[in-house]
Order: C-alpha cells, then structure tokens, then sequence
C-alpha cells in the first residue's frame, strides 16, 4: 500500500504553472537517490493520466531501451489497442518525431525517468533530444521532463 504523498507542494505547483503555460517546456529534475522524484512525477501524473505519459528507462539495452519507449508511446496514442511486442520505432528520433505529432494539436506530458540509464547505454541521446527538441519538440504542446539521479545526471 502506498503512504500518502506528503510535501512537494511548491514542486507541484511548478509543475502546474508549467503545465499551464500556452508553451512548450523542459524540466529537468536530478539529486539524490530515494528523495522522492519518481513519486513526485507519478503523483503528478496520476491527476493528468489522459494527457500524460510517464516512462521510466531500465538498466538494459539501447535497443530494449528504445522498443520498450517505442511500445508506450504507441499505447498512448492509441490507448484502445496495444502494441505488437517486436515494435519498435526505428531510431530516437523517429520516436520524438511522433511525440511531436502527438503534441501538435493538444498538451501532453511526457516523463522520462531514469534518464541515467538512457545516457549510459546511448551517449549520443542528449545530443538526439537536444536536436528533436530544437527543431520538433519545442513548436508543440509538449512538456517533457526529464528525471535522474544526481550521480548520473552529471
């Protein structure tokens, strides 16, 4: 049984007033192991299930990584059917295209937690998402947050 989320109001509002805000936006959340991003994110999202996806990566990977982003991606768009379990999109960048698309007409959130593992599998991810948000991304309803230990964001 879950306890009750207690605390991080000033961390929630953040989120709502970003949420709320006409633009596209990019938080970025680190620190610690165990403080507690992971329940503030989920938290979060569990008011917003219909506008959000959360995702959080494996230590497995880039290809499992990618299929297994691929995968959730699809069933949020499409959340009356489920995906085939050997699809995947291509590449990162195909997959933030369509999170673009998905963003074009409506706001979404996107949570992407455990990006460390991401990182540690595909060095170049930054560099894919800093380009997809520079030229997709940020044109869209998106909020896209992105969450990590402090060790590994680093």
């Amino acid at each position: 049984m879950k306890s009750a989320f207690i605390g991080r109001h000033k961390e929630l509002a953040l989120i709502d007033r970003t949420w709320e805000s006409p633009q596209a936006a990019l938080m970025v959340l680190y620190g610690r192991r165990r403080v507690g991003k992971t329940r503030l994110l989920t938290h979060w999202m569990k008011r917003h299930a219909d506008h959000g996806l959360y995702w959080m990566a494996e230590a497995t990977s880039a290809y499992d990584q990618l299929r297994s982003f691929s995968q959730a991606l699809a069933n949020f768009a499409d959340p009356e059917s489920i995906a085939p379990l050997d699809f995947t999109y291509a590449n990162w960048d195909q997959a933030f295209r369509q999170v673009s698309l998905l963003a074009r007409n409506r706001r979404i959130a996107l949570f992407i937690d455990e990006v460390n593992y991401l990182m540690a599998v595909n060095p170049s991810l930054i560099g894919t998402l800093q380009k997809a948000w520079d030229h997709w991304l940020s044109d869209s309803n998106l909020l896209l947050a992105l969450s990590g230990s402090q060790m590994g964001m680093m």
